[in-house]
């Protein structure tokens, strides 16, 4: 059997009613230089009976089986070690891709001799979302380095050399949630030679199911050790120094920020003991993190707002909760 240009990867888990989506925007590639590797992370509905009809069917979509399950890290990275091709693309098992995304990116990377293909994407329902900008477009080396740093983008809103994966050890946090979170960035400033197309490549479905949008949800805290784990290997890979102010920002927003945010916002009441850790601990992932330049030169109205979730958790969170009844009553 002949080796595929792109292996396409998608854990899946309890997305039976999805797959027809997903799997079918594969199975509807107008390039047909592709393998689906389908990780079944211990699915208790049907999913798993799809997939093997579909593998049956087509010989290019091959099924990983785990009888345990071990979430979607520990499911991509099984994945990514047994790909065959040069490429890789993420796919989650509720979302699709256009029917020209593995065209394109295969297109523009052998035309620009690129590592990296980077892509917009749409909401489904929604708009186009392209978080480098459409003027990103043509940028190239550390224009568009800092770019990503500053604008980060998604871990499947690009096509990568599989190499820069396994020969730089970014494997994906196994057994947590937000592990896209820790490797997505590396692996992004890791190309060589990355390029960008103002193509939405990927269709992002929004459903209430995400564990992005529960409430009440104390997963939402695995994205502290993702920065960390993140920090990590930009130091280990020497990325870090090099555009230690951006990244700082970066962290100070992944760490602190939205973490802070989040407890206010995504809960019933303020987990204040997470709180008060996300406080205690900020200063040890980033030094100094107040005199960070990017941080100081934020708006006004933005640091407000930022010191008074740091401050005020719990009478905001009780404004919030007071708003969402009355909302209800409407």
């Amino acid at each position: 059997m002949s080796q595929p240009a792109v292996s396409v990867i998608m854990p899946v888990y309890n997305a039976e009613r999805f797959l027809e989506c997903s799997v079918g925007s594969v199975l509807a590639q107008t390039c047909g230089d592709w393998e689906l590797i389908c990780f079944n992370d211990a699915s208790t509905d049907g999913s798993l009976d799809r997939l093997n009809a579909y593998a049956e069917a087509d010989h290019r979509i091959r099924v990983i089986d785990s009888a345990v399950n071990v979430k979607q890290g520990a499911g991509r990275n099984r994945a990514i070690r047994e790909a065959r091709g040069e490429f890789v693309m993420f796919l989650d098992a509720d979302d699709s891709l256009a029917p020209e995304a593995v065209a394109m990116c295969l297109d523009t990377a052998r035309r620009n001799e690129a590592d990296m293909v980077l892509f917009d994407y749409r909401l489904v329902p929604g708009n186009v979302m392209s978080p480098l900008g459409q003027q990103s477009e043509g940028m190239h080396g550390d224009d568009l380095r800092l770019r990503l740093i500053r604008n980060p983008s998604p871990v499947w809103s690009a096509m990568y050399r599989r190499t820069l994966i396994t020969d730089n050890g970014l494997y994906f946090p196994e057994r947590v949630f937000y592990e896209d979170n820790a490797v997505a960035l590396a692996i992004q400033l890791s190309a060589h030679a990355p390029i960008k197309v103002n193509a939405a490549l990927y269709e992002y479905h929004i459903y209430d199911s995400s564990v992005s949008h529960r409430i009440n949800d104390y997963r939402f805290f695995h994205r502290l050790g993702s920065a960390v784990t993140l920090k990590a290997h930009l130091q280990r890979l020497g990325l870090y120094e090099r555009w230690r102010e951006p990244i700082d920002f970066l962290l100070i927003n992944q760490y602190y920020v939205h973490s802070i945010f989040g407890c206010v916002y995504r809960f019933d009441r303020v987990p204040i003991l997470r709180h008060r850790y996300i406080r205690a601990t900020i200063g040890r992932v980033v030094s100094g993190y107040r005199n960070n330049p990017s941080y100081r030169a934020l708006p006004k109205g933005q640091r407000l707002k930022i010191i008074l979730h740091t401050r005020f958790p719990r009478l905001l969170n009780l404004l919030w909760r007071a708003k969402r009844t009355l909302s209800s009553q409407k």
